[in-house]
Parts: structure tokens; sequence; C-alpha cells
């Protein structure tokens, strides 16, 4: 959530000051005074190198704080810097709990003091603390958005797969104590004991398992070999007693468990995880993470993508009130009467989902428009313009362009036709086989392209060609 929170746009910008339309009849200096006040107000928090770590406290405490520095001769400079003060610290004091208005903030603050004996400062216990109000002014609050039941407190987001969380680790050691349990292969030792009685079978056996369960090993102290127990020969080993008549002793093998290498359910609180956390699921399978054209992913991104555009819009709301008193402190706010809807902070949404749904909506209407172009009782300008939604101006740049194209296309082909010069008759072949006229000094000149349909010079009308007879006796209108 974090990585796709942040993202630079082509001038390498986060965030941006945008004016609303309300705004647009400002005087383009006030636009650069702002834009400017602006870039001195963000880059007092350092976002290319902190955003990531103050994106992931938001998430995991609910709530950024961060103190304005103003200095108290020069008020009228405005905010001069910042501090992130940490959330177990300071508290809002709210004016108003049904609109949540929030009036102050409480810093707390462990007290100081100074041990008689040896002059060393130290801090007293936790109980022991100095209350120092705050005003609003004097901080940048960013929150959630999301209250407790209560309204006791702010929730933070990472909150609701707090659940999905501890059953994924609880399945995880069930599968782990599962898999040491039944990994193991048995034996199943089936021996004959012909006809003995009960209890004398049962001493056989025994007699048996004190012999595989122990192997000869030479021992340092007492210099002789010795039965040391051997705990491998009896790991998860069965023994029974066959009678008389049976196929005689018998060592089977029990498998291990059957489904060790499933983790369907697994991986369905890894899913469940994924989606408490508003994360597409699609993300999981590592293998194949590439974004797809399906429906069902698309539509997942998406959601994904607007989650963190209502994240951004959080965030740059509690940075949006800290500008506007850095605006008031330097009375540009007074000055050029400026409104709370009069500009917005952005940050860069992530482009590449809104982008993939842009195409998709972009191939459908493509699609449309030439299916309905290909019938001929269709006017392909009035599908440009319902189909594909263009404007009258944008249907008549077309068509403009369409005719510069072919223009260009047009002076493509005599180039390869006749060379560069194609257009002053160097190269060019002559029309209808005849060679061009000489100039006074020999040189070939250009041939005749026809009359001129703009009129000779003067504005009079060009005199038509006279005809000149063919060897078949008909007449031709191309000049000599």
């Amino acid at each position: 959530i974090c990585d796709e929170f942040l993202n630079e746009d082509e001038n390498g910008n986060m965030i941006n000051l945008n004016m609303r339309r309300i705004a647009t009849d400002l005087d383009p200096v006030v636009h650069k005074q702002l834009h400017k006040e602006f870039d001195k107000f963000i880059n007092l928090f350092d976002l290319k190198e902190n955003a990531w770590e103050y994106i992931r406290s938001l998430l995991v405490d609910g709530e950024l704080y961060f103190e304005n520095i103003v200095h108290e001769k020069h008020v009228k400079e405005g905010i001069l810097g910042v501090i992130n003060v940490p959330v177990q610290a300071i508290d809002p004091v709210y004016d108003n709990y049904q609109n949540m208005h929030v009036k102050a903030y409480l810093l707390r603050k462990m007290k100081h003091h100074k041990e008689a004996d040896d002059h060393q400062d130290t801090y007293s216990a936790s109980s022991d603390k100095d209350f120092i109000p705050m005003e609003k002014n004097q901080v940048t609050y960013i929150n959630s958005g999301t209250w407790n039941e209560n309204k006791n407190f702010r929730i933070p987001f990472i909150e609701n797969a707090r659940r999905a969380y501890r059953q994924l680790s609880l399945i995880e050691d069930s599968i782990i104590i599962y898999r040491l349990v039944r990994a193991p292969e048995r034996l199943v030792f089936n021996v004959d004991v012909g006809n003995m009685s009960p209890p004398k079978a049962e001493s056989y056996i025994r007699k048996l398992m004190q012999n595989y369960w122990q192997k000869k090993a030479f021992s340092l102290d007492d210099n002789k070999r010795v039965n040391s127990f051997n705990p491998q020969s009896i790991l998860d080993a069965y023994w029974f007693p066959k009678r008389e008549g049976s196929s005689g002793t018998e060592v089977n093998t029990l498998p291990g468990g059957q489904n060790l290498g499933e983790l369907q359910d697994l991986v369905y609180f890894v899913k469940k995880l994924y989606k408490a956390l508003k994360v597409p699921t699609n993300r999981v399978d590592t293998e194949n993470s590439q974004y797809s054209a399906d429906a069902s992913v698309l539509r997942e991104e998406l959601k994904f993508a607007n989650f963190i555009v209502r994240l951004q819009h959080q965030f740059a709301k509690g940075l949006k009130e800290s500008f506007i008193t850095h605006l008031k402190l330097k009375d540009i706010w007074k000055q050029f009467d400026l409104r709370e809807n009069s500009f917005d902070l952005n940050f860069t949404p992530p482009r590449n989902y809104f982008e993939l749904r842009q195409q998709q909506i972009l191939d459908l209407k493509v699609n449309n428009f030439n299916t309905l172009t290909s019938n001929e009782s269709i006017s392909k300008g009035y599908s440009q313009k319902q189909y594909l939604g263009w404007t009258d101006e944008q249907i008549k740049a077309n068509r403009e362009w369409l005719r510069k194209d072919a223009a260009l296309q047009h002076e493509l082909e005599g180039i390869r036709s006749g060379g560069a010069d194609w257009a002053a008759g160097g190269g060019a072949a002559a029309p209808m086989g005849g060679g061009a006229p000489a100039g006074p000094g020999g040189e070939e000149m250009p041939p005749d392209m026809g009359p001129d349909t703009g009129g000779a010079a003067g504005g009079e009308e060009a005199p038509a060609p006279e005809p000149v007879p063919t060897p078949g006796g008909e007449t031709s209108a191309l000049p000599t």
C-alpha cells in the first residue's frame, strides 16, 4: 500500500497544488505566488525521503502529528519547519463532538529534574508528566478518517486485517504441527508366535523389541562392547503377534500423510488477509502476477486504485490545513482573498490502473465505431460524434489532418519515383512519354502541372490549353 501510494508525475512531484475553476479568474501572478509558497511548504516535509515512513505510520497508528515551527519574532515568514511528534505523546482536544471539530492539542511530556546527589538529569515515573497545551494551528494533524464505535480514538487501517492475520498465523502453526506428526513413516512388525500362549507370545515380542531397540557400541569407561539405546529403531513402530498358519513374520511400512503437499486451506486464509487489506488477490501468486485484461482482475485493481486515491485525499487534507495556516501567517490568504475551495492538494494517483481502464473503454468505443461504420447507411462523421464522443472541432481537426497526411503521402510517393528533386523535374519522367521543354540556357525546364486553379497573376483567369492532335486523330488537352 505504501509503494502504491507514492507516485511521481512527469515533473518528479508526488503532490501538486491544483487551482479550482472557482479561482481561475485570479491573476496569474497570484497563481505563481501560491505555487512558489507551496513548493517551500511541501519541502519542509521532505516527502521523497520520509513519505514512505509517514504513510506506514498512518496505516499502523491511524494518526500522524507534526509540530509547526514558527519564529516568534518573524511570524510573517510562515512555517519554517516541522517536527514529527509520536502518536502516544499527543492527543487532540475536540470542541464539538458532533462534528468532531479539533480545538487544540495536548502534548504529554515527561518531567525532567536533577538529582541532588549526583546532579545528573533524570526522568521521573511515567505517571509524572507535564501537559503542554498547543493551539490548533501549531500542529499538522493527519488521521485515517475512521472512528471506533465509541468515537474515543481513530482506528488505523491495519486494524481491519487483525482477525485475518491471527487466523493465518494459527493455520500456519497447525500445518507445521500436522506435517511434523504425520510426515514419518510407521513400521508394522507382524511376528509369527506359532502356538504360544498369550503370555509367552507377549514376552517373546518384548524380547524382540529389546533386541531391535539396542545396538552394539564400545564404551570407553568399561573398555568393552555394551548395548546402547537406539531411538531411531523404535520410531513409531508397531508390533503385532501372528498365530500358526500365517505367512510368517512380516515387516510393513505405513505411509506418511497423503495430503502434506496441499495448502488450499492456507491459500484461503492468505487471500482472506489480502482482501482485508483491500489488496488484489491476484498478487498472491508471484509467478502469475502480471496484469491481464480479465474483467475480474481489472475490477480488483481499479478498486485498489480507488482505495489508494481515498488514502491520498485523506493525507492531503491534513497538509492543506497546514498550508492554509502558512498562507495566513504570511498575509497571503487575506491579501488575495482566498478561500478553502480555491485550490486542492492532490497526490499523483496510481496512473497504471486508470490508464488500463481508459484503454479498455477506448477499445470498446473503437470496436463499436468499426462495427457501425462498416454499414454504408451510417455516416462516419456521425459515428465519430455519437460513439467516439468527438466534438465538431475535433472532427474538423481530424479531417484537416487527413488532408495533410494525404499530401504528405503524395509527396513521399513522388520522392520514391522521381528522387528528392521530383518537384523541380530533376530525374522525373516526362508525362505522356514527352520530354520536358528546354529553357533559354538549354537546361531542362520542369514540366507544366496544368492550369493554376487559383487563377493567373493579377487575378485573371488562366486561358485553357489548346487541343493537341494525337496520332489517332483525337485531340488532347495536355500542353505541348
